[in-house]
């Protein structure tokens, strides 16, 4: 094609070359004669020649293309003129030893290129388990754009961005983004740091205004396709409104904010860790394959966070076993400082992520920030703010809640703002769910601020849960709200110091344990109630005096009738001594204690203390009360081992009376009565024992269940008589 091109002209300025040479006037003399006779024209004609030689060798390079042909365009090789050097010039040339390349510069169109990758995520985690479904979801979401936002929420550690950081790499790695872009959204400041930090990789201009640099990042963005803009940690979706970008691209956000209606396409809840995932991650962390890896992953509420906590602890501890930390994250004086361990490969510990949520709270909201602290110190699971919260307001430090929560919207009021944090989740309307480290870490902010704070936190809470407990807690009336109460009066107890309100709502789970017929759980809280109030009270003061009654009831039904005795002869000196001879209590210490003498075969005894009993108590409430049901029942059951069978059956049936009166027919009470009435009448021989035993056994098998001690007691004797 070079020859084509440059053929004719060359031999043109060869001709005229040559002619200018040998051009002479009369004809040709010969070259030596001519020489001699024209030096001048001679040497002009060779100087163009040489000069046409050159420029055509310069442009006649072997395999070169010509600017006419079609085809891929080089790039220029290393030490050729630059683009600058060869701007506006029609010959330029370069020295290269002895030679000099003539070559001329003809504008040519841009070369087309990809814009080169830009790329700033933060390090994969190597060891990201499970989510499949989740990363499924989000990838989903994105793909439904065209401009795909897409709000991955939940409290903090529960690893949404872990989750936003896989599928960034994965899309990554598989070609879908040019730009993979990461900005900590946790304020304007930090928001536009990074977006402006992306301007060189965009080709926009860096300038001083940062807010021009970062418009123009938004708008070059709206003109291109595959990118990624993750906003990591943003509070809420006012928070980054502003700074999306948009165009045919991606976003992803992560939050612990709930609320992303109008804004993101798709808002997804993330949830902890399933049990299998969580036992997956530690296993392959730690290596260790074992029940104590799963029961360990269930202490941590399967939170990602916790976990990654728990391995690097144990690794960085020369392979700890999940036993050791088990046990030592059960101690409660551990727990918080466990959770406060700095973590290798994440930006905060559980502790201290969750730390700038109490820090919100504190500024914004201080009654959500003191209803964090009093959950803190109560069961996690099932939390009735409903029937808390409606207590008389309590002394100590949560004041502001109890007047923040004066009607049933300011009460909701309070508990959105916590819920925005989502360090608790509803449960039902009244009802909130803290997870567990979250209480951990709650108690142990406490703590660390002074002991002092700690414990009266944790003596509010047993006061105001005191408080809601209805009389007679180990009756089945009280049970529905017992129910409820029972589980954060075990935790908060259990948190408490060794104070007099402890020492209060001790008793009261004991007595409803002990109704329960769950006599081993209920000893060990009235053994406790007993020492505290001892220490707290002396040992002759009516609230020892209770727990020691309590406690020898139970002791009773556990088969420990000598230590029953003991205790409640301590108790009826304490409230002889405390109100007289004939109080209302006196009498009832005295039917208890008489059971007890019963069964360790002193009916004489017995008989005596109960009479006394029912003096005190149809003098004080009359004949039809139910307290001197009770002592009938018992009256009734001494004769009957005194062979005094006709009273004991006229008692007994006396006693039921009452009850049916006061309790309806299918309360447990009658069926207690009824089950020793139909003793009796098998004793005496009455056809009418069977039916009254199937009676009783049907109400308590209702009220309790066929394994309550009672059902199953009163199902023997009815066999024995059916045989």
């Amino acid at each position: 094609m070079v020859v084509a091109v440059w053929s004719a002209p060359l031999a043109t300025l060869i001709a005229v070359a040559v002619n200018a040479a040998t051009e002479v006037e009369g004809g040709w003399p010969g070259p030596l004669g001519w020489i001699q006779a024209h030096p001048w024209r001679w040497a002009a004609g060779l100087t163009l020649l040489a000069a046409l030689t050159t420029f055509v060798a310069s442009r006649w390079q072997p395999g070169a293309q010509d600017v006419g042909d079609p085809g891929e365009h080089r790039a220029m090789a290393p030490g050729t003129p630059t683009a600058a050097a060869l701007s506006g010039t029609g010959v330029v040339g370069r020295i290269t030893g002895d030679t000099v390349d003539v070559a001329r510069t003809i504008p040519e169109p841009p070369l087309p290129t990809s814009p080169p990758p830009v790329f700033n995520l933060p390090g994969r985690n190597p060891d990201f388990t499970g989510r499949e479904d989740l990363l499924r979801e989000v990838e989903a979401g994105l793909d439904a754009g065209p401009v795909a936002v897409v709000a991955v929420r939940g409290m903090g550690g529960i690893g949404k961005t872990q989750l936003a950081l896989e599928v960034a790499h994965r899309g990554w790695a598989a070609g879908r983004y040019e730009v993979a872009w990461w900005v900590r959204a946790e304020s304007p400041l930090t928001v536009a740091e990074d977006l402006a930090a992306l301007a060189p990789g965009l080709g926009v201009p860096v300038v001083a205004d940062q807010e021009a640099v970062v418009a123009g990042v938004r708008a070059e963005l709206a003109r291109r396709d595959r990118w990624l803009v993750v906003f990591d940690n943003a509070p809420d979706a006012a928070a980054v409104r502003e700074w999306l970008p948009s165009g045919p691209g991606h976003v992803l956000v992560t939050s612990r904010s709930l609320e992303w209606r109008g804004l993101a396409g798709v808002a997804l809840r993330l949830a902890q860790f399933t049990p299998a995932e969580s036992a997956e991650f530690l296993t392959r962390r730690t290596g260790q394959s074992n029940p104590a890896v799963r029961e360990l992953a269930q202490e941590l509420g399967f939170l990602p966070l916790a976990l990654a906590q728990a391995a690097a602890y144990m690794e960085r501890h020369d392979g700890l076993s999940a036993e050791r930390y088990l046990a030592l994250l059960r101690d409660r004086r551990n727990a918080g400082r466990l959770l406060a361990q700095g973590l290798d490969g994440y930006p905060a510990s559980v502790a201290t992520t969750w730390l700038m949520h109490f820090e919100w709270l504190a500024e914004h909201a201080p009654a959500a920030l003191q209803l964090l602290r009093f959950c803190a110190f109560l069961d996690p699971d099932d939390i009735n703010l409903g029937l808390l919260l409606s207590t008389p307001a309590p002394d100590g430090p949560a004041g502001e809640l109890w007047r923040a929560c004066r009607s049933p919207l300011d009460l909701e009021q309070v508990v959105g703002d916590l819920l925005s944090t989502a360090l608790v989740t509803r449960v039902a309307d009244d009802r909130v769910r803290m997870h567990r480290l979250v209480g951990e870490v709650t108690r142990h902010q406490l703590a660390a601020s002074g002991a002092d704070r700690y414990d009266s936190w944790a003596v509010l809470t047993v006061a105001v849960l005191s408080t809601a407990v209805p009389d007679g807690p180990s009756e089945p009336a009280a049970w529905p709200v017992m129910l409820d109460l029972a589980p954060h009066l075990a935790a908060a107890t259990e948190l408490a110091p060794a104070a007099a309100a402890t020492a209060t709502a001790l008793t009261q789970l004991g007595q409803y344990l002990a109704g329960r017929g769950e006599f081993t759980a209920a000893r060990a809280r009235l053994r406790r109630a007993l020492t505290i109030n001892e220490a707290v009270h002396g040992p002759d003061h009516p609230e020892t005096a209770v727990a020691l009654g309590s406690l020898g009831l139970v002791e009773r039904e556990l088969g420990e009738p000598a230590a029953a005795r003991a205790h409640l002869r301590r108790a009826l000196a304490v409230f002889e001594a405390e109100y007289g001879p004939d109080h209302p209590q006196v009498a009832i210490t005295l039917g208890n204690l008489a059971t007890v003498e019963h069964e360790l075969g002193e009916p004489t005894a017995a008989r005596a203390g109960l009479q006394r009993a029912l003096a005190i108590s149809e003098a004080s409430f009359g004949p039809d009360h139910p307290q001197a049901a009770v002592i009938l029942g018992t009256l009734g059951i001494v004769e009957h081992e005194l062979g005094e069978q006709t009273a004991a059956i006229a008692t007994l049936r006396r006693a039921l009376a009452v009850n049916e009166a006061v309790y309806g027919p299918d309360h447990p009470k009658v069926a207690v009565t009824l089950g020793n009435l139909g003793i009796v009448e098998h004793e005496l021989g009455e056809q009418a024992a069977i039916a009254t035993l199937r009676r009783a056994l049907s109400i308590l098998e209702a009220a309790y269940g066929p394994d309550h001690p009672h059902a199953v007691a009163t199902r023997d004797n009815l066999r024995s008589i059916e045989a």
